[in-house]
């Protein structure tokens, strides 16, 4: 049964909500009202939620729950209809603590928090047969304790997906790096042909320098290639590459001059 306005204010002066104000209570609720938002390991007084992101907030009120009392804590109608929703657990008979409830954008616009308008209320219950009182990891928290361990449940996961990220940039940047080389070598190819198509007119020594001079250049676009966006096994080859084409671009040169 849900306890209305009288006797959720009886709960107040017996000291189950401590730091209550009369103007809060509500017909079957009471208005909390925000302490702090809890980023990370710090408190703030005001946040701003891009679309999809989470805080925690702590009320200024605790609780001191009776034995035969249970609190659940609601959204308020405005805090819905702004685009927001909330994850709260229920809080046990017996539980002493200052609520903490988290809070999401699920609206598709920026939505900002402050101290100064309430967000979430509290119902109270009565229950029957409670023969133990709430006695559980979270007791007596007055003060932030973060996520605990549930921080690390998808730690694993995360990692992995990190690693497979990783492994597709290099793969992309690999096949880039490929591609490029291999229109290289065709270009190549397709200009030794022209070259060599004219040999009767540039003679022996003429023709050789300009094969040399092709095979030079498109050798060190290779290692140029390889050098800036391949993956480390690229890199690595690429400076061979490179000296190799900087060698022919020199021996190409010379064979011209003598």
């Amino acid at each position: 049964m849900l306890l209305g306005n009288k006797e959720i204010a009886r709960l107040a002066d017996d000291g189950a909500i401590s730091g209550a104000k009369a103007e809060n209570i509500g017909p079957v609720s009471y208005d909390l009202t925000t302490n702090a938002f809890h980023v990370e390991s710090s408190a703030q007084d005001a946040v701003s939620l891009e679309p999809g992101d989470s805080v925690f907030v702590s009320s200024a009120e605790c609780l001191h729950l009776p034995d035969n009392v249970a609190a659940r804590v609601w959204l308020k109608n405005s805090r819905i209809r702004e685009g927001l929703s909330l994850d709260a657990p229920l809080y046990f008979p017996g539980h002493e603590t200052r609520v903490f409830f988290r809070v999401t954008n699920v609206s598709a616009n920026r939505i900002t928090l402050d101290k100064s308008k309430g967000i979430a209320q509290v119902m109270f219950e009565l229950v029957d047969g409670v023969t133990k009182p709430y006695s559980g990891a979270f007791s007596d928290e007055f003060s932030y304790k973060g996520l605990g361990e549930y921080s690390n449940v998808y730690e694993g996961e995360i990692e992995e997906l990190s690693k497979q990220a990783d492994e597709l940039k290099t793969t992309e940047k690999r096949v880039y790096s490929n591609t490029l080389a291999l229109m290289a070598v065709f270009a190549a190819i397709f200009t030794l042909v022209n070259v060599n198509a004219g040999f009767a007119n540039m003679g022996v020594a003429g023709a050789a320098s300009a094969n040399l001079m092709v095979l030079g250049g498109f050798s060190t676009l290779a290692g140029i290639i390889g050098a800036l966006i391949g993956d480390d096994s690229a890199r690595k080859h690429s400076v061979p590459i490179l000296a190799v084409g900087l060698a022919l671009v020199a021996a190409s040169v010379f064979v011209a001059v003598v």
